[in-house]
């Protein structure tokens, strides 16, 4: 979401057919060439993802070493800072309400293998997963995140799980938590 977000800032919304096709398929299909492209010829590297972190005030998030977008280290809390810039502040300073609701519209239009996640339990949803294993054992990195539009009581959640084997495990934990959490709000 970040790098989709950092894209649509530098472009002031406007992104051009390839640019487009691209995020489409990072967003809705979690294509990693797609990100690749994205990050490497039009943000200029990952290092250069750092101008969103400060931008949004997430200090506990590090660029990805050596060019390894999906190594970024992060926490929920700062997910939630980049969230909240696209669902919840209504005039926000980073991102125009044309690029705000470009996310919106992917994040609603996720393909079928990509609905799970922060999904569970809801109708309607806005959502971006991911997952990685680094090294052996395998064992796996499951993230989701998004909005839920649950009323006036719509929330923004961020759930990222670590050392799952496998991957399944971490889905399930999300999903828990999502469950829960819809109760709660």
């Amino acid at each position: 979401m970040a790098i989709l977000a950092q894209l649509l800032h530098n472009t002031s919304g406007n992104l051009n057919s390839y640019q487009q096709e691209l995020a489409r398929k990072m967003i809705q299909n979690s294509d990693n060439n797609a990100t690749d492209i994205l990050v490497d010829r039009y943000l200029g590297g990952t290092s250069n993802m750092q101008a969103i972190y400060s931008a949004l005030g997430m200090t506990q998030t590090t660029p990805g070493q050596g060019n390894h977008w999906a190594r970024t280290l992060t926490t929920a809390t700062d997910q939630l800072k980049l969230l909240n810039e696209i669902f919840i502040n209504p005039h926000s300073s980073y991102l125009n309400d044309q690029s705000r609701e470009y996310i919106k519209s992917l994040m609603s239009s996720v393909s079928a293998d990509q609905r799970w996640g922060i999904s569970a339990g809801s109708s309607q949803y806005y959502l971006k997963n991911g997952w990685s294993a680094f090294s052996a054992p395998w064992t796996w990195y499951v993230n989701s995140i998004g909005f839920i539009p649950q009323g006036n009581n719509g929330y923004s959640i961020a759930v990222l799980t670590d050392n799952n084997l496998p991957m399944s495990v971490g889905v399930n934990i999300i999903e828990s938590i999502a469950r829960s959490s819809k109760n709660y709000i």
